[in-house]
């Protein structure tokens, strides 16, 4: 993450927090992920696949080619607890 975008969350780098997201008022978490200032544009974040595949919704695609949207998901973050 841009170190801006980590600060302005209220995070430091080495945080562990969940990943997650809403689609259709579904929640999605990939739980477990550790920040890491990187040099990548400020709004952007970076994770590997498939660790993040739960993130996509299946049922988001892309019009023409009815592909997954994974390049485009908007994420929150909170710190991540022991369930």
């Amino acid at each position: 993450m841009n170190e801006k975008d980590i600060a302005d969350l209220g995070f430091n780098a080495g945080d562990i927090v969940d990943l997650y997201n809403e689609h259709n008022g579904i929640e999605r978490i990939a739980r477990k992920f550790i920040i890491i200032e990187f040099n990548i544009p400020e709004k952007c974040t970076a994770t590997y696949f498939p660790e993040t595949n739960v993130l996509v919704p299946i049922d988001s695609v892309a019009e023409k080619s009815n592909t997954p949207t994974s390049k485009y998901i908007v994420l929150k973050l909170r710190k991540h607890q022991e369930l």
